[in-house]
């Protein structure tokens, strides 16, 4: 811990010295002694005053770096909530280093500077003891910052390290997240004629009843096969799929799949039939999809 009382001890000393040998006639030497004696003393007073400054910033960082959490989900992902900036950090951190180096090198100039002082008076060279236990406890005050600096500049590289794979982690989330609502929003859709529809077994018949001397049954009921192989059908993003185009505008459609009919511009007729468009246009998209993602549209005639 450095020792700030040495200042209020080694002014008054200076100054005593001064008027004692001014009343005795000092010499030239004497007085350029004295005053490079005052000179290293002010000199200590602004290395008393950086010294301090640099405490209060070196302070002022780790109260910085205290506020830097890094949550854990119960899941085990880190969370990016409550991280400081650690590049405004590191900024603080280059200009704490200047400072103390700028320090450290002051000390130097004043070491010299008593060195160059050693043969003088008894009473000077107490002054220069005093001096030099200042400038020694600076030493140790300085080293200790150091010290410290590279403990900050080491945290601020984890936090740098941490931000990059956060940043990685928000990247993938976000990649899944996208990949999930994409999927959430795809939906498949064809149109056919029956007979083509049933060839390819997207959909059968169901039901009816044989009538004598008539070859199959009447009043069956067109649905939708099981396991229909999708990556026969068309593929589209609900959000963005407004109509679906019909080949052929003289035909009448039926649609067998559980869709909400109320939610296209033109519903079908009473018979569910849906006659002389160019195509199926959705006017409300959620409401269309929201009972079957699969729409199979049959030509009916």
């Amino acid at each position: 811990m450095l020792h700030l009382g040495t200042r209020g001890r080694a002014l008054p000393l200076v100054g005593l010295a001064l008027a004692g040998l001014a009343a005795c006639g000092p010499s030239k030497e004497v007085q350029q002694q004295l005053a490079e004696l005052t000179a290293i003393s002010a000199e200590k007073d602004s290395l008393v005053t950086q010294v301090a400054a640099n405490t209060r910033l070196m302070s002022d960082i780790s109260a910085e770096l205290a506020k830097v959490q890094v949550p854990v989900s119960q899941a085990g992902t880190a969370e990016s909530q409550g991280l400081s900036n650690p590049d405004a950090i590191l900024t603080n951190i280059k200009a704490l280093t200047a400072r103390a180096e700028d320090s450290e090198g002051r000390l130097v100039e004043s070491q010299k500077r008593i060195d160059a002082l050693s043969k003088t008076s008894t009473t000077q060279k107490t002054q220069l003891a005093n001096f030099q236990k200042t400038i020694d406890e600076f030493r140790g005050t300085i080293e200790s910052q150091k010290q410290t600096i590279a403990s900050l500049t080491e945290q601020v590289g984890y936090l740098q390290q941490e931000n990059a794979r956060l940043a990685a982690v928000n990247v993938t989330l976000a990649d899944t997240v996208s990949a999930i609502t994409n999927r959430q929003n795809s939906v498949w859709y064809v149109v056919g004629t029956r007979q083509e529809l049933l060839d390819r077994g997207i959909i059968n018949e169901e039901g009816g009843s044989r009538v004598l001397f008539i070859f199959g049954k009447r009043g069956k009921t067109l649905v939708p096969a099981p396991n229909l192989d999708l990556s026969t059908f068309n593929v589209a993003d609900q959000r963005y799929l407004s109509e679906i185009p019909l080949p052929d505008t003289t035909g009448d459609y039926t649609v067998v799949t559980r869709q909400d009919l109320s939610a296209l511009e033109t519903p079908p007729d009473d018979k569910g039939r849906i006659s002389g468009r160019e195509a199926l246009h959705i006017a409300d998209p959620s409401k269309f999809w929201s009972n079957d993602r699969v729409l199979i549209v049959v030509r009916s005639s």
